[in-house]
């Protein structure tokens, strides 16, 4: 399982956001019961604006969050497939596996049943707040098949591309991976796509792919 890090000026930044908000928020408050209840009306007006600036920080800082998970993706994996001349329903697949830092690339050539393929990969979806702080939610790619275009199943077992997944799917059962507050949920999920070049990704919650 592979929990990619990358901390940089957004991660920073937000922080820092966070921070000023809480500043603020102290600040003003303070200001506040300094002037007292009677003259809130005439000078209290200046630690109200510091809470409402504050409030505006926070909200800013929360969007700046949602943008993190719906973009942050890594670069899993390229596909090429073609079909096999001469024999229908059948494709070769090229695969490249993309390593990190402990890992190199993995490639591999596979004869695969079927009109399109499918890429299957463990998701270990992270809350949002600890994509914030560079963390991406954790995933391997595990299992490549086929599957026809006419709906007939395919006879071919599914192919082991990262090791089995047996252990995930056992830890999940027994809800092993759902360890508050950094977990939000864990699951297997795929892409499908038919024949061409294709570069594969792992959003934070989910395995996608576009032409490369």
């Amino acid at each position: 399982m592979v929990f990619p890090v990358a901390f940089g000026w957004i991660q920073v930044l937000l922080i820092a956001m966070v921070v000023l908000a809480l500043a603020l928020f102290v600040l003003g408050f303070f200001r506040m019961r300094k002037v007292g209840r009677g003259a809130l009306a005439r000078h209290g007006s200046g630690g109200i604006v510091l809470i409402l600036i504050a409030g505006v920080v926070l909200w800013v800082t929360t969007l700046l969050q949602a943008y993190l998970g719906l973009t942050g993706e890594v670069k899993a994996a390229h596909v090429v497939a073609a079909p096999v001349a001469g024999t229908p329903h059948t494709l070769d697949v090229d695969l490249t596996l993309y390593g990190d830092r402990g890992h190199g690339d993995l490639h591999q050539k596979y004869r695969v049943e079927g009109d399109m393929w499918v890429l299957q990969a463990d998701i270990v979806e992270l809350q949002h707040w600890v994509n914030t702080v560079g963390f991406h939610s954790g995933y391997q790619v595990t299992r490549l098949f086929g599957e026809r275009l006419d709906g007939v199943a395919v006879k071919q077992n599914q192919i082991f591309v990262g090791g089995s997944d047996a252990n995930f799917f056992a830890d999940m059962q027994q809800h092993s991976w759902y360890t508050k507050p950094f977990v939000r949920s864990a699951y297997g999920n795929a892409v499908i796509a038919t024949t061409g070049s294709w570069d594969v990704f792992i959003s934070q919650d989910a395995i996608k792919t576009r032409p490369a």
